[in-house]
């Protein structure tokens, strides 16, 4: 890759991260962030997060902002008709802060946000589980730029899927974090067990609990219980199949969390670009994850697919 071409990669490539609060915010930019993601109380998949107050919010866009990076919202729940009236009421001082894209999984919703704030773009969410081209030339010309494709595809599909799309539209792939058994979160378990919907921003997560059948003497095996995502392997496959956005999860952390993970992601794809060799490093970096967040190890569907090695078992 010659020096034109890694400015070109550069350019075109940005790492986004999470943050469920002020302090979150401030560490992804300080650990090299590109943009960041947050979500309100009300109508963000990640409800439980430390602090998604309003000034919370604003606090994090002014100094998103300043330091010259994008800030994404996520309205990504399912709505109900009530609460169509209520959302420019949260969106209007919000929008005025500057936010750069809404990430959206109600389509009458995104309607709505396109007509009302026409400046600000509008991303897909992962909670529409678009895993084909055909998904995503069926929301384009409502106006969306950027799909958070379906955690559920590999390097080869997602390959695929670029060829049919083109470069109308950008590809935003999950590198890193929590993995759900269901695809993209399209759960009913949550609601069934716990009373509240993961589709609601509120998942109780019934599938981190170990379940059994009948007496067996023996530990309970946490059977639908999914390791965390880690791609490190992957970002070259990943940006050669025409991923241009990568993305971390983990609103529900902490900031110390935010800042290694976002830091070490830095740097592996400034090494990529620079073209550098990663690989000696990974197995070092993940010790250094699981101290940071463990869940029982690693893994991703990227390289394997529906293996018996992805769910955490005995493993805590």
């Amino acid at each position: 890759m010659d020096i034109e071409n890694n400015i070109i990669v550069a350019k075109q490539l940005e790492l986004l991260s999470p943050a469920g609060s002020f302090e979150c915010a401030k560490a992804a930019v300080d650990a090299g962030a590109d943009a960041i993601y947050m979500g309100g109380a009300k109508y963000g998949a990640r409800a439980f997060a430390k602090s998604t107050s309003d000034d919370s919010i604003i606090d994090s866009i002014k100094f998103v902002k300043e330091n010259g990076k994008k800030f994404y919202l996520t309205i990504n729940t399912l709505f109900k008709q009530r609460e169509l009236k209520e959302i420019f009421l949260f969106l209007d001082p919000i929008v005025d802060m500057g936010v750069d894209a809404f990430i959206v999984q109600d389509l009458g919703v995104a309607m709505l946000l396109k007509n009302k704030y026409p400046n600000v773009e509008l991303h897909a969410s992962t909670q529409m589980t678009i895993t084909s081209s055909k998904a995503i030339n069926l929301i384009k010309p409502l106006g969306f730029t950027q799909v958070v494709l379906a955690r559920e595809l590999s390097i080869k599909e997602i390959k695929a899927i670029k060829k049919e799309v083109g470069d109308d539209i950008k590809l935003e792939a999950f590198v890193h974090g929590s993995m759900c058994y269901s695809y993209s979160g399209a759960c009913l378990m949550s609601s069934l067990i716990g009373g509240e919907s993961g589709n609601r921003g509120r998942c109780k997560g019934p599938c981190r609990l170990p379940y059994r059948r009948g007496e067996v003497h023996e530990p309970a095996p946490y059977i639908l219980s999914m390791k965390d995502m880690c791609a490190l392997n992957s970002l070259s496959g990943l940006i050669n199949a025409g991923v241009t956005s990568f993305k971390i999860e983990g609103r529900m952390r902490q900031a110390d969390y935010v800042y290694g993970v976002t830091k070490t992601y830095r740097k592996y794809l400034d090494a990529i670009i620079d073209s550098q060799p990663v690989g000696p490093n990974i197995k070092n970096d993940e010790k250094y994850f699981l101290q940071l967040y463990n869940k029982g190890g690693f893994t991703n569907y990227y390289d394997t697919h529906n293996s018996p090695d992805m769910i955490q078992r005995y493993e805590r």
